[in-house]
């Protein structure tokens, strides 16, 4: 059996299982629990197989606290037919935990546990605060603070951070409570997010195109790592700011002379265009990616960044996508043309990238 990436379909978010054989046997990686109800029996039915096997989830990766990410795997601790305790450990830089760690003053309203039903309709910052609660009393949160410059290990797999920076923590915590004002007001405006794509557009236009980053700060304090096992790489970026990632692979050596070469990358930010920099590509060696989006919210994922990508690469490229509404991407001209591969993964290929 070899290494593997199940792509869950989860709507508008991200949730991924890993499936590495480390020095002593397989090891399994949770990241985030993505949306919806498709998503949650996926994944309900997964940990229903592991526990029949008497295996675990070695590690879960709460990337950040956006709803699309952590929705998930609030829904997954409250099922009560979900036996939870095959989780060994917890990562999830919290509101608190930020704070403790960083010596700034706690703040009161970080603190809050599972009580009552949270929807889509509710506030990120919300859902970070009631994941804290509910890991509080697992005994499985590693509680310190996960970020760049660090390396772990896992049965001989190494798992770089590259985001986020202390800087980004810090910058978080003194803007806690600003941010949270903010999704307040967002989700009582109730506006309805944009839905508009640049399909239309071709791979030309779109790779002239000048990037601009992302500026949300809890996309800039997600987690994104650098999976190493022998002779596979995988790099998972969650929503991660090009920027920081690219400041850490610097700091490992990689350079447009010596690029880091990889089996798979989990493109960031459901492929959006804020999310994937000129910069971050010249450093790859890469020729497979995920991308992790229905195309429901935010006109995601953005042709301009897979363009990108198809353009400064200059190499044959497979896209994998958890949703076959993301055929109206590309033309069947542009994929000769830029020799593009997609493949629209789904139950039958139980949703799952070997690698």
């Amino acid at each position: 059996m070899g290494n593997s990436v199940k792509v869950f379909p989860a709507a508008h978010g991200d949730c991924f299982l890993l499936k590495v054989c480390g020095k002593t046997g397989i090891r399994y990686v949770l990241i985030d629990g993505g949306k919806g109800e498709l998503c949650h029996k996926e994944l309900k039915a997964e940990f229903v197989k592991l526990d029949k096997k008497n295996q675990c989830i070695d590690l879960l990766i709460v990337t950040h606290i956006d709803d699309d990410h952590i929705a998930g795997i609030i829904k997954l601790y409250k099922d009560k037919k979900i036996n939870t305790s095959i989780i060994n450990k917890v990562w999830f830089n919290s509101g608190n935990l930020i704070s403790n760690k960083l010596d700034q003053i706690e703040m009161n309203n970080r603190d809050f546990y599972l009580n009552s039903d949270h929807s889509s309709k509710k506030m990120s910052v919300r859902q970070g605060i009631t994941l804290e609660g509910v890991l509080n009393d697992t005994g499985v949160w590693y509680e310190d603070l996960i970020f760049s410059d660090q390396l772990h290990n896992l049965d001989g797999i190494t798992l770089r951070i590259l985001s986020p920076d202390t800087e980004t923590l810090r910058e978080l915590n003194t803007r806690w409570d600003s941010e949270m004002e903010k999704l307040i007001k967002k989700r009582a405006n109730n506006k309805k997010m944009s839905s508009t794509t640049d399909y239309h557009k071709t791979i030309n236009e779109l790779s002239n195109e000048e990037f601009e980053e992302d500026s949300s700060l809890f996309n800039k304090s997600s987690i994104a790592f650098l999976l190493e096992y022998e002779n596979c790489r995988l790099l998972m970026l969650g929503d991660a700011h090009p920027s920081i990632v690219v400041s850490s692979l610097k700091k490992l050596g990689y350079s447009e002379k010596n690029k880091l070469k990889l089996d798979l990358m989990k493109i960031s930010h459901h492929a959006s265009k804020k999310n994937t920099s000129p910069e971050l590509l010249e450093l790859l060696d890469c020729e497979k990616f995920i991308v992790s989006s229905d195309g429901s919210k935010h006109g995601l994922p953005n042709k301009q960044s897979l363009a990108r990508i198809v353009s400064i690469l200059n190499r044959p490229v497979t896209f994998y996508f958890n949703y076959s509404s993301m055929k109206k991407i590309f033309t069947s001209q542009e994929c000769t043309e830029y020799k593009i591969t997609c493949i629209y993964l789904n139950s039958s290929k139980d949703y799952t990238v070997e690698v």
